[in-house]
């Protein structure tokens, strides 16, 4: 029988994919792993955890601004301190204090960021706009050690929901992400819900500053809230940071940054499509999709 990651390779994915900790992942990503849990943690490190498409690099610049102080972009693409991709010599090169995003489940944090309590924001999204947006990108997006140019995702729409749902697709199920994630109580998590961020992104940013209890003005509270809106977030980490750690994109695709939009699903899912995520929402969490 198929493992899931056999499964989504044989179904539109076109980059190499396995199973770690039971769940579908890059195969890139294999050496990284063997050494995440016993990683180095420093007593001021920040860890942003996100499943893709939740608004990572949105999150990502408004702590780096908090940090900072004012409503600066931070130099580099948010990749630079991408956990899951970059060596742990990379990762101990950043200053402190670390601003660390991931795409991990809690149980495959570095074990001494539960010892250290470290400071841990944990974003998410409405799954059926995350899956929409995944499909967007992935369906055009072409990755740099991807030696046959061929998008990362070439299948259709249909093909796409149907693996997102069943976790057969790059980190697994968005809804195990989630549910390990809310099931979190050893540390004090800052949860910030993508939705509330979009409706008022200012008292999100104060709410934020004051877990790292690094609090600011109301004044620059409004200012990193307009600097990380949409379009400029957008501008600026297309035209102002240093691209290194930046993927290669399809000619005429929006890359990482769309339309950032709530509520985008319904010109997308069936209502079968529909109807089944909310199944397996609620077959998940013993609640109703609360989007």
């Amino acid at each position: 029988m198929a493992t899931p990651a056999e499964r989504a390779m044989a179904s539109g994915w076109s980059i190499d994919l396995v199973m770690i900790d039971g769940a579908v992942e890059a195969a890139l990503l294999l050496d990284k792993m063997k050494t995440m849990r016993s990683r180095h943690v420093r007593d001021d490190d920040i860890y942003i955890c996100t499943f893709p498409k939740s608004g990572t690099h949105w999150v990502w610049e408004i702590v780096h601004m908090i940090v900072a102080g004012k409503p600066t972009y931070a130099k580099h693409w948010q990749n630079i301190s991408w956990l899951d991709c970059r060596t742990e010599q990379e990762i101990d090169a950043l200053p402190s204090p670390r601003i660390i995003h991931t795409q991990r489940r809690p149980g495959q944090l570095p074990r001494d960021v539960w010892q250290k309590k470290s400071k841990v924001i944990y974003v998410n999204r409405n799954p059926k706009d995350a899956a929409v947006s995944t499909f967007s990108q992935a369906s055009k997006q072409v990755w740099k050690d991807n030696p046959a140019g061929k998008h990362t995702f070439t299948g259709s729409w249909d093909e796409f929901v149907t693996l997102y749902q069943d976790g057969c697709a790059p980190f697994g199920s968005i809804l195990e992400h989630d549910r390990q994630w809310k099931n979190v109580t050893d540390i004090d998590v800052c949860r910030v819900q993508f939705e509330e961020l979009k409706k008022d992104s200012v008292s999100i940013v104060k709410r934020i500053a004051e877990y790292l209890e690094r609090p600011l003005s109301e004044e620059m509270y409004r200012e990193i809230a307009e600097a990380c809106g949409f379009e400029n977030l957008k501008h600026a980490n297309e035209k102002l940071k240093d691209q290194t750690y930046h993927n290669n994109w399809q000619q005429g695709s929006s890359g990482y940054f769309r339309k950032g939009q709530s509520g985008e699903w319904k010109n997308w899912f069936t209502v079968a499509q529909s109807e089944r995520f909310d199944r397996l929402y609620e077959e998940t969490f013993n609640e109703k999709f609360p989007y």
